[in-house]
């Protein structure tokens, strides 16, 4: 165990934090014993470990000048678009910005254009999702025709905000800039995202859910940090029923650092749920829960087996020795990863893992246990990636995590047997992810063989040039005129 661990471990006395969460032994400034007292974690024990969750980030080396901040702003910005381009060039065949998915046009882009402004308070299915009605409400502004651009252009720099996001917030439990930087792009070339959730509007609040993991656990310096992670908890809470499988992660965080200046982030959290329960409540849906067996194999197949392997790879194996086995040996490959990374981690490594993979766990089980069809049993080989993925996406990331931070904790300890060991898993590492972003970039899925968008405009205004007053195939309360803005 290395000497951060142990401090981090190990019981403090009385004064001031440390980075590490943990009380270096001098008096606050000031001598002001209440504020040294609030610094403390509550619970005793159990709060010093929570505290091993949410680590400081180092302070940066020198004071930032308007130039340096004028250069990390235009970094962010060209990572950003750089990202968006990644992730729109992954669809195969027909581009993403030439077809709609049915939800983003017939729901979000249709509440749009016939309540602008009040759409934004309504739900669909069965809860509030104001980051998709927020892009469709911009694009509603547009050229009718021009939606598909408009959506895709929307989900892909959505998803790239959010690895940019997680680059920044994960910083604290992921030192090494290198592997920071994987993990973002791990966001972009998620392997099974092409089934549903990548460059659509009614899919952006994965993305989003994924980065809440991160704002959580992120403790930044700077009251713009502080901001930024409350806005997006807000958003996320606001857009994403699920935001309550991190209620865990909020209760440990209040646990651990108690001050209110540390709560940005809980605070949105907190805003955003109270805005969204009314509105389940009010709206009410009709559920087919899920035995949990059939929930627990789609955890398996669906997160550790497409985790593990991802598409290609995964359908490679199952063809071979069958679904259970191939599950089996994608388990396997976890139970060792996470063994490695309990024994050589330390404990904030450890206390990470717990949380990783408790999160991973709920954020899969939650829903699927609620939408039992997601979990048919007859669903087994390739489609079982495809319906209900989504439920799956952000698990998988928290698994990568897990796989990252673990790396990262090895790759900075102390060298007992030369850098070759912390070479040889960062090789791993890169070689395991690398494999599979690279069969899995671009493969065939349903989106690419739907109708193009062209296709369905002309139909809906073949209908108009019949049906003049209303065109009822789009939404029974959007006229036609509302296509030619």
């Amino acid at each position: 165990m290395g000497r951060t661990d142990r401090e981090a471990s190990s019981p403090a006395a009385p004064g001031a934090l440390g980075a590490s969460g943990t009380h270096t032994g001098r008096r606050a400034p000031g001598g002001a014993g209440d504020a040294v007292a609030a610094e403390r974690p509550l619970l005793g024990r159990t709060g010093r470990v929570l505290r091993l969750l949410f680590p400081a980030s180092e302070p940066p080396a020198r004071r930032r000048t308007p130039g340096t901040v004028a250069w990390l702003v235009l970094a962010n910005a060209a990572a950003i678009a750089a990202g968006a381009v990644i992730l729109l060039e992954r669809q195969p065949g027909r581009p993403a910005w030439q077809d709609v998915g049915n939800e983003d046009y017939k729901f979000f882009l249709a509440g749009a254009l016939a309540h602008p402004g009040s759409s934004l308070w309504t739900t669909y299915n069965g809860y509030l999702q104001t980051l998709p009605r927020l892009i469709a409400e911009v694009v509603a502004r547009f050229p009718f025709r021009d939606a598909d651009v408009g959506f895709a252009v929307a989900g892909a720099v959505t998803a790239s905000c959010c690895a940019v996001f997680v680059f920044h917030a994960s910083a604290g439990h992921i030192r090494t800039p290198a592997l920071r930087a994987l993990l973002a792009v791990s966001v972009l070339l998620l392997p099974t995202a092409l089934y549903e959730i990548t460059n659509s509007d009614v899919n952006t609040i994965w993305y989003l859910l994924f980065a809440t993991f991160w704002a959580l656990l992120w403790r930044p310096r700077s009251r713009a940090g502080q901001v930024l992670a409350g806005l997006v908890c807000l958003l996320t809470a606001l857009s994403n029923v699920l935001a309550i499988a991190y209620l865990p992660l909020v209760v440990a965080r209040v646990i651990a650092l108690p001050r209110v200046r540390e709560q940005a982030a809980t605070i949105g959290w907190v805003v955003g749920g109270a805005l969204q329960v009314p509105a389940v409540l009010a709206a009410g849906r009709n559920n087919q829960n899920a035995p949990l067996p059939g929930a627990l194999g789609f955890y398996a197949r669906n997160v550790i087996l497409a985790g593990v392997f991802g598409h290609h790879w995964a359908a490679v194996l199952t063809d071979a020795v069958g679904i259970v086995a191939a599950t089996a040996i994608a388990g396997c490959i976890v139970v060792a990863a996470v063994t490695w990374a309990c024994v050589r981690g330390g404990p904030r490594v450890q206390v990470f893992v717990l949380a990783a993979l408790i999160t991973g766990f709920i954020l899969t089980l939650l829903p699927v246990l609620v939408h039992g069809n997601v979990a048919s049993p007859g669903e087994v080989r390739t489609l079982v990636f495809v319906h209900g993925s989504r439920y799956a996406q952000v698990p998988i990331l928290i698994l990568y995590s897990l796989a990252i931070v673990t790396v990262d904790r090895f790759w900075r300890r102390p060298a007992r047997h030369g850098r070759a060991a912390h070479g040889v898993a960062v090789v791993v590492l890169v070689a395991m992810l690398g494999t599979v972003w690279v069969s899995d970039y671009r493969f065939v899925n349903r989106r690419a063989s739907a109708p193009a968008w062209s296709q369905i405009v002309s139909k809906f205004e073949a209908q108009c040039a019949h049906h003049p007053p209303q065109l009822t195939n789009l939404r029974k309360n959007v006229s036609c005129w509302m296509l030619r803005r």
